[in-house]
């Protein structure tokens, strides 16, 4: 099978696994908001039926408000699989990369920090919710993966770069840039010419090897570009550029 071929398989694959991945997010929040109420339920009771004692109360408010947060998520992800079918829609950037971050922040290793330096925070595009947010967790992991050895840190930029005269009077940023920069282990120039490429990884970790080329693909429908710089042993930095995004909502298609 030809170069051209595998990437067109491997990019359909994508597709068709963004459907699928959206209807599997909205079936775990489901059975996540179940679990939930059944834990907000158990801590009821057992606050009714607590004895004085204020260090064990103060345990069973640190559930609750850990469910809190669990109930939040699961309507994040509900809420970006409801978006999925509906194709395309004003997102802010900054929105989804909270949201990225709360999501995978318990599952982070221990030495590894995810830094946001946001100076773009109400900047919007035009995108599917849920292909934004994979992009996000794909970078994410993949910086993650980078790091586990030694641990370091994600520092995540959202900025549009340039002065103000660089910007259109409409309040249009001519390029969005979201940088995701980590302090890992760094590939040489062979492997970062092809990263992009299907089945590549930077390691042995496990994975489907389409995480990047997701990205790839899912940054080029949104008329952007994503570019990596990388040494080995200095970190790895990710740039994507998107134009034509905007402060605020967008306008409306006519």
């Amino acid at each position: 099978m030809s170069s051209a071929k595998t990437t067109q398989t491997a990019v359909g694959h994508s597709h068709g696994e963004e459907a699928r991945i959206g209807a599997l997010a909205g079936g775990i929040a489901h059975d996540l908001n179940t679990v939930i109420t059944t834990i907000y339920g158990y801590c009821e009771l057992a606050l009714e039926n607590l004895a004085d004692s204020a260090e064990a109360a103060g345990n069973i408010h640190r559930i609750i408000s850990a469910a809190d947060r669990a109930r939040m998520l699961t309507a994040r992800l509900l809420d970006l699989s409801h978006h999925t079918a509906g194709g395309k829609m004003p997102v802010r950037v900054a929105g989804v990369l909270g949201d990225t971050i709360d999501f995978i922040t318990p599952s982070v290793p221990e030495g590894i920090r995810i830094i946001r330096r946001v100076t773009a925070p109400d900047a919007y595009v035009n995108a599917v919710p849920l292909q934004l947010f994979r992009v996000f967790m794909n970078l994410t992991m993949n910086a993650i993966q980078a790091m586990t050895e030694k641990g370091g840190t994600l520092t995540v930029t959202i900025d549009c770069p340039g002065d103000e005269s660089e910007k259109i009077e409409n309040g249009q940023c001519r390029q969005l840039h979201i940088r995701f920069s980590d302090t890992g282990k760094g590939m040489d120039a062979t492997l970062a010419e092809k990263i992009f490429d299907p089945f590549v990884t930077a390691g042995k970790e496990s994975g489907t090897g389409l995480g990047l080329t997701v990205v790839a693909d899912a940054v080029r429908e949104l008329g952007g570009t994503v570019k990596v710089s990388s040494e080995p042993g200095k970190g790895t930095d990710f740039d994507i550029y998107i134009p034509g995004a905007f402060f605020g909502t967008l306008p409306e298609k006519h």
